[in-house]
């Protein structure tokens, strides 16, 4: 009997197809149903009235900083009355997508772009609506507290009252103050209290200081495409090669968006680190293993995900959504069809949470 090659191909390499399709499907982890799993999102934002009226109004001074382009056409009652409100449609997405509870915090870039008293008020006046949003919704929320770095004398008392008066779960920073970060002296006694009141400080991304517009005012870059992850992923190379660990071992510090490409690039920064020039205790890597987890946020690809949990350890890694700038149901689809264990996905959808964050399981 003739037999047709190309038929013969055909069916031979549906046939390895099939087999390929059915051994995927039994390696694949058995799906997940939104009432057997809990989940916690880790950074996820929110505005007061007085947060979006003052960013407003700085939008529409001269000021060219990188950071007033998201608000330049924002008005109050828009941003206050959206998906940035602490309440309002945020209850109802996360039931919607099964997220038992979010860890919420100011959105960027915060309190840090005003002058000291108002920053501090700012930041005082959101931490008291948090900690009543928190009180009507229990179980649902935890929150970050915010703090004026502008003041740190101030800053370190508002931190002590979110933690001791408010039961607050950690401190949330927008990286740069007025182009300065926090290796600088005049920041350790912020760092100092976040140590003492053992919570982390999340470092969240604004966009780079004034003195990068040139370099990054073009393209968007600015923001999420690059400037975020530049600019929080220098912040966080500054406190490891500055020392900051060795005066503050216990310090924890947490960055999102899987960790603003420092994991992929650890083994170069231990191989080129100088000594000399940045005299530490141990290599750059253990420091960031040690001191840093990295979150999620904003980042659906199993790839990074899976090397990062390679190379930090599972017990490391959040999951986060980055809510309202991310989509909720598309970051538990990918959270939830990640190649991992149940154990895995346990700690890194809610137990790594409850453990760094001193979250109550309610």
């Amino acid at each position: 009997m003739k037999v047709d090659r190309r038929k013969f191909i055909a069916a031979g390499s549906a046939a390895l197809s099939g087999a390929a399709l059915a051994q995927a499907a039994r390696a694949a982890p058995a799906p997940r149903r939104l009432r057997d799993q809990r989940r916690i999102a880790t950074e996820e934002a929110f505005t007061t009235p007085e947060q979006a009226a003052a960013l407003i109004a700085l939008a529409g001074s001269n000021w060219r900083s990188l950071d007033l382009g998201l608000w330049a056409d924002r008005t109050v009652e828009g941003a206050v009355g959206g998906h940035l409100a602490l309440e309002g449609e945020r209850v109802r997405i996360m039931d919607e997508n099964g997220v038992a509870m979010q860890v919420l915090s100011l959105t960027s870039p915060g309190v840090q772009m005003f002058n000291a008293d108002l920053g501090t008020e700012i930041a005082i006046n959101a931490n008291d609506r948090l900690f009543e949003t928190i009180q009507r919704y229990p179980g649902r929320f935890a929150g970050l507290a915010a703090f004026a770095p502008q003041d740190p004398a101030r800053a370190t008392k508002e931190m002590e009252r979110a933690i001791s008066k408010l039961g607050l779960n950690g401190f949330i920073s927008n990286s740069h103050t007025n182009g300065e970060y926090m290796d600088d002296p005049k920041y350790w006694p912020i760092l100092e209290a976040a140590e003492a009141l053992d919570r982390p400080i999340y470092i969240h991304p604004r966009s780079p200081s004034d003195a990068m517009i040139d370099a990054y005012g073009h393209y968007g870059m600015e923001l999420a495409v690059w400037g975020y992850q530049a600019e929080v992923g220098l912040h966080a190379m500054r406190l490891i090669l500055g020392g900051i660990f060795d005066r503050f071992p216990n310090l924890k510090i947490v960055i999102g968006h899987m960790g603003k490409n420092i994991p992929f690039h650890l083994w170069r920064t231990d191989n080129k680190h100088r000594s000399e020039r940045s005299p530490l205790k141990r290599k750059p890597s253990e420091y960031f293993v040690d001191n840093f987890v990295i979150t999620t946020s904003g980042v659906r690809d199993h790839m990074p995900l899976d090397y990062s949990v390679k190379k930090l350890g599972a017990d490391n890694v959040l999951w986060a959504v980055d809510f309202p700038y991310e989509d909720t149901r598309l970051a538990v689809e990918a959270m939830d069809s990640a190649p991992f264990s149940q154990e895995v996905i346990n700690k890194i959808y809610y137990e790594n949470a409850e453990r760094i964050f001193k979250i109550k399981n309610l």
